[in-house]
């Protein structure tokens, strides 16, 4: 630090000065403590100490009591120390060595207090986060009303509002014979955090709902999609393990893969309510729900279900199926059918 600018904000930044940088009372004391010390330092006595305040306060009616006081804060935060702590008779040390040792101690307190509320803020990050604004105003509105409103459209942005989205509108609320359908057409924003994701609806069929996750031929070429080719496959096998479950439990989860061209992606539960994604960078979509457009819902869910029809099973596909879609022998796909059991 070369000059004074430099300094108070060093010391404002551990917390020993306010905002305002006004020296506070313990940084007035120690400046006169240390202008009287010598180098080496020389033991003052409280009389020194107090005698030398009055000569530079000479408006101010300071007290002996008061400055005691300070003296007392001084030493506990070890700016100061004691000649000899046991000695009735106080005599005060100050130098660059108190001082270093005393800023550790007030830049240690700093970064306490700053993780305390750093962790504070994140969780309140984190509950602000998961709040679902459509959900929120319905509850809003009810307590005032008395009345229950539907939303009937709204518009959505990014990828995680979009899924917590779909979480409080279908997959939570979705009940045993309900039907949610899933088209994953073009998979670039949705790459990152998948399995998550995927996970949550295989959950959600784990309740008796019937889940058709339809995907384009893009799922071929994953490892091209992400940053690198690495991938966690204990991740990939404990959703292939789900899967598994699944059908032996006789349940309804499938991946169908779809080789006709790229639309849109959508979500629906049954003929209900239908996330639509209309653009893929940042990932923007539009929900709606039957009262606001029963046509494009019936429409989307007709279409679906004929392409459904010809998809094949991604979970029935052996690696010689998926040779002929151009995937390459040892890669992240190949591994996941090897591991399937498909030959």
């Amino acid at each position: 630090m070369t000059n004074d600018k430099e300094i108070s904000k060093a010391l404002e930044l551990c917390g020993f000065v306010t905002g305002d940088r006004q020296e506070s009372r313990l940084i007035h004391l120690l400046s006169v403590i240390l202008k009287l010390q010598t180098d080496p330092p020389i033991p003052l006595s409280f009389s020194d100490i107090y005698d030398q305040m009055m000569k530079e306060e000479t408006e101010s009616k300071l007290t002996r009591a008061w400055i005691h006081r300070v003296l007392k804060s001084l030493v506990d935060a070890k700016l100061v120390r004691l000649e000899s702590p046991i000695s009735r008779r106080k005599r005060y040390i100050a130098d660059v060595n108190t001082v270093m040792a005393g800023l550790e101690q007030i830049k240690s307190d700093r970064i306490h207090e700053l993780n305390l509320q750093k962790g504070e803020i994140d969780k309140t990050l984190l509950n602000i986060a998961e709040l679902d604004c459509g959900e929120l105003a319905q509850q809003f509105v009810k307590s005032i009303t008395g009345t229950e409103q539907k939303i009937s459209s709204r518009i959505v942005r990014g990828v995680d509002e979009l899924h917590r989205v779909l979480r409080y509108n279908m997959l939570d609320v979705a009940k045993k014979g309900d039907i949610v359908r899933l088209t994953a057409l073009w998979l670039g924003p949705f790459v990152e955090g998948a399995m998550e994701r995927t996970m949550r609806f295989i959950e959600t069929a784990k309740r008796g709902v019937d889940v058709r996750y339809m995907i384009s031929t893009e799922v071929f070429r994953i490892e091209d999609l992400v940053a690198s080719a690495s991938y966690d496959i204990a991740k990939v096998l404990a959703l292939l393990q789900n899967l598994g479950e699944l059908r032996r439990a006789g349940l309804k989860f499938d991946i169908r893969i779809y080789e006709g061209p790229k639309t849109y992606n959508q979500v629906s539960l049954n003929r209900d309510n239908m996330a639509l994604i209309i653009a893929e960078n940042p990932v923007t979509a539009t929900w709606i729900t039957r009262d606001f457009n029963s046509d494009l819902i019936d429409n989307a869910v007709k279409t679906f279900d004929r392409e459904w029809k010809k998809a094949r099973s991604f979970l029935d596909m052996t690696p010689k199926d998926l040779e002929a879609f151009g995937v390459k022998p040892g890669g992240l796909i190949s591994n996941i059918a090897s591991r399937n059991g498909k030959k």
